[in-house]
């Protein structure tokens, strides 16, 4: 089951695009929210419909870390937005 296309919310692009132009030399990061669907011929689409950017930790041009709490704190936030649309 392969990936063959990714569609995303405006809402999703705007944040991603707002989230790279805060920097022009660095790096960014961050976590895409969502589900894949799969069709009759096959094909699997990645339907993502969050996005939650993570500030850097870590200022050195060659690496982007964010730190464990940051982490988990948006992989809750991942996990009640998954149970909030799954109602």
């Amino acid at each position: 089951m392969a990936l063959t296309s990714v569609k995303m919310t405006e809402e999703v692009w705007l944040t991603c695009l707002s989230h790279a132009l805060s920097t022009e030399t660095e790096e960014i990061m961050g976590l895409l929210l969502g589900d894949t669907q799969q069709s009759k011929n096959g094909s699997v689409t990645a339907l993502i419909w969050g996005a939650l950017p993570q500030p850097r930790c870590d200022r050195r041009k060659d690496r982007v870390e964010t730190n464990p709490e940051q982490l988990t704190a948006a992989s809750v936030k991942a996990e009640i937005s998954f149970l909030i649309r799954d109602k």
